[in-house]
């Protein structure tokens, strides 16, 4: 902090200043994301999916987004407009039901839902560029819209599905594939959901205990600059704790 700063802010001069970031460039370092294989999912209204590169993923599409990161990488990003809203209006659906009971009972239908598909495009979506679409269940058979569970499932699958085409997407523009997924977000709560991520990703997937990961990535960057070293190195030593399970 400048003196003239100082006197502004009623502060001490020369109290060491972070230059901040974006939100999803501190839930990256908060998630340890800081070097490529690791991928963080963020599961809010909507899903985001992001991770290092130490090049920039330009897309010409416009799908992956071209972010640079906080430690002087790249943070290529992809958003989509339907998540954790998707689960919900199911909830809703069924009478308001808790999701800790619909996701016990989705928890004992098999992974696929038996052909049932949730199009989970209820706003339109922006990933793919579709505004216009509109969401859908397909694969319906006798029963179906009478098993919570299937219905259930078959939103959590689809918003899933949806984040998965931003990885495929990420790998033909030439970002490796991942090798560990750190899941961050309100639906990162929901085991079935990580454990559907898991399954339709193919790679491990942690929950850092630290819910609010992008408020941790400045405490990381403040404290790095504080210890004069930095931000992806300090990053690195001090590695977020993790869920056990």
């Amino acid at each position: 902090v400048t003196p003239a700063a100082a006197a502004l802010l009623g502060l001490r001069a020369g109290i060491p200043v972070a230059t901040g970031s974006g939100d999803n460039m501190m839930s990256a370092l908060g998630a340890g994301a800081t070097a490529e294989g690791r991928l963080v999912v963020s599961l809010g209204t909507s899903g985001t999916l992001f991770g290092y590169s130490s090049v920039p993923v330009v897309d010409p599409t416009g799908a992956v987004a071209p972010f640079c990161d906080a430690t002087g990488g790249y943070l290529p990003l992809l958003c989509t407009m339907n998540c954790t809203q998707v689960v919900a209006e199911v909830a809703a659906m069924l009478g308001g039901r808790p999701h800790e009971e619909l996701a016990a009972e989705a928890a004992s239908v098999p992974p696929g839902c038996g052909g049932v598909r949730f199009l989970p495009y209820l706003v339109g979506e922006r990933s793919p560029n579709w505004p216009k679409a509109s969401g859908a269940l397909t694969g319906l058979r006798p029963g179906s819209l009478s098993a919570p569970g299937v219905l259930y499932r078959a939103a959590v699958e689809g918003a899933t599905y949806s984040l998965l085409a931003g990885v495929h997407r990420m790998n033909e523009l030439g970002l490796p594939p991942p090798t560990e997924l750190a899941v961050v977000g309100g639906g990162s709560k929901s085991a079935l959901w990580r454990q559907t991520i898991a399954d339709v990703f193919g790679v491990p997937v942690r929950r850092p205990v630290e819910a609010e990961s992008a408020a941790l990535g400045a405490a990381l960057q403040a404290a790095a600059l504080v210890a004069g070293v930095p931000t992806k190195g300090y990053v690195a030593a001090h590695p977020p704790a993790y869920a056990d399970d």
